[in-house]
């Protein structure tokens, strides 16, 4: 296990990136707490990406219905969630019902050292290199970077694009992926670096090209060129069934977030 310490400065990138991210949307909205609990809305159609995220080790409930008040203008339209890397405990629980986030489901928050002194060979494991060629999307890309996301997610592409738009992309902080298969894109991911974290998001691939290395391929070639820029410790969340794609790459459950959503 990694110590907690690294865990916190890990969850503490996620939410420094989640509030950049919605800081460099025209619409986007961001505000901390009194604790630092921090409330940001992307206005994107994905719940997740609309949330009030505490990363305290005892979330504060005062501060967290003080947050669902300011979100209330901003997420009239939208699907939002809480997320807590703390327990929830039953006023907390209450009050996400109360605003209408009646589900509770555990999202798994996983870590990898990047300076653990692994080998390039050894994080491909020992199939040996995918038969794909992987490269950074240029900002004008978006559209076919919403197109594979969207078809390996099964939602409109528009979704995507209107969230990873030209100016997002273009950021310093974002780094889009392509994966492709002899000139046709077939898999694509996100890196948000903040100091020397890397975040990893959003990693698809077509459904017609799952299970030949193609997500496997995006995520390494994040993690080397994170390693290549500095940074120390990847992360991420993820779902049950992605996780055996990241635990191939190194990465382990350090802990599951509590996350409330309608």
């Amino acid at each position: 296990m990694i110590n907690r310490r690294t865990v916190l400065e890990a969850a503490e990138a996620f939410q420094t990136a989640t509030e950049q991210l919605a800081d460099s949307l025209p619409n986007g909205f961001h505000e901390r707490g009194p604790a630092d609990a921090l409330l940001a809305v992307t206005g994107s159609m994905i719940p997740l990406l609309n949330s009030i995220m505490s990363v305290a080790d005892v979330p504060d409930a005062a501060e967290i219905e003080l947050l669902c008040e300011r979100a209330a203008p901003h997420v009239q339209r939208l699907p939002w969630t809480i997320r807590l890397r703390g327990e929830a405990g039953e006023e907390i629980t209450g009050l996400a019902a109360r605003h209408g986030l009646s589900t509770r489901v555990r999202q798994p928050f996983m870590l990898l050292l990047l300076a653990d002194g692994r080998a390039e060979g050894q994080e491909r494991g020992a199939s040996g290199p995918a038969p794909v060629t992987v490269r950074l999307l240029a900002d004008d890309e978006h559209e076919t970077f919403a197109e594979i996301l969207g078809t390996a997610f099964g939602a409109p592409p528009v979704i995507i694009s209107s969230l990873y738009t030209p100016q997002v992309l273009g950021q310093p902080f974002v780094k889009a992926y392509v994966a492709e298969e002899e000139g046709t894109p077939v898999a694509a991911g996100l890196a948000i670096v903040t100091e020397r974290h890397v975040g990893l998001a959003n990693i698809g691939t077509l459904p017609a090209h799952r299970r030949r290395g193609a997500g496997r391929a995006v995520v390494e070639a994040i993690l080397r060129d994170a390693r290549a820029a500095g940074a120390h410790t990847a992360y991420l969340h993820t779902s049950d069934e992605a996780l055996p794609l990241f635990e191939q790459a190194g990465f382990r459950t350090e802990e599951s977030w509590v996350v409330f959503t309608t």
